[in-house]
């Protein structure tokens, strides 16, 4: 709030003679019947930020890899598409992970250890899994994903795969935080359970 000081100022008058100087006397008085009123306005502090040099490299570091993974939404993955490395990877995983509210880590253990992180596999298993995240046909039906949004559910294609994995872990435990219920859906296999979050575990 403003600092209201009372005051009061009085000059005395100058006295002076063609033969002298003029003499100048300067008086404060103190005038209690009729204080004048000094409004001091308190500036309000500013503090400024400047960004460091680590803040700059890691917002340039999450500018390109934001950029890598839009270009990477706009491509169907095939056969012949290049593996976009891990960081791009990760941060499919973590989208996926976000929209289902489940740990990234333990999808993307999951991701490891069905297909070594495949980006793009129409490898199968003898039991007639397929793709980088290893659906049965029946179980992709159910949870089918277009995770990069080219209007097609590919269970080939990881950046699809890793959405439809992240719902069905979500529906049956992982939202709620069972993991081991959730995980023994995706593989009934307890071994297979405890080596998925052995590998979160590390990451």
């Amino acid at each position: 709030m403003p600092l209201l000081l009372p005051i009061s100022v009085t000059t005395a008058e100058q006295t002076a003679s063609s033969s002298n100087p003029p003499a100048i006397v300067d008086q404060v008085l103190l005038n209690t019947a009729s204080p004048e009123i000094v409004q001091v306005v308190e500036e309000p502090l500013k503090i400024e930020l400047a960004e460091s040099v680590y803040q700059a490299k890691k917002k340039a570091e999450q500018a390109k890899a934001s950029v890598q993974i839009a270009r990477a939404s706009e491509v169907t993955a095939t056969a012949g598409t290049p593996d976009p490395g891990s960081e791009v990877k990760r941060q499919w995983v973590q989208k996926a992970a976000e929209t289902f509210s489940i740990d990234w880590k333990v999808l993307e253990a999951v991701w490891q250890v069905e297909s070594g992180q495949t980006w793009y596999t129409s490898r199968g298993s003898s039991a007639g899994a397929r793709g980088p995240c290893q659906f049965m046909p029946g179980t992709w039906r159910g949870y089918a994903m277009d995770g990069n949004g080219d209007g097609i559910k590919d269970a080939y294609d990881a950046r699809d795969c890793l959405f439809g994995a992240a719902k069905l872990l979500a529906t049956n435990g992982a939202a709620a935080g069972n993991w081991y219920q959730a995980l023994l859906r995706y593989n009934h296999a307890d071994w297979y359970v405890r080596k998925v979050l052995a590998i979160a575990e590390t990451k």
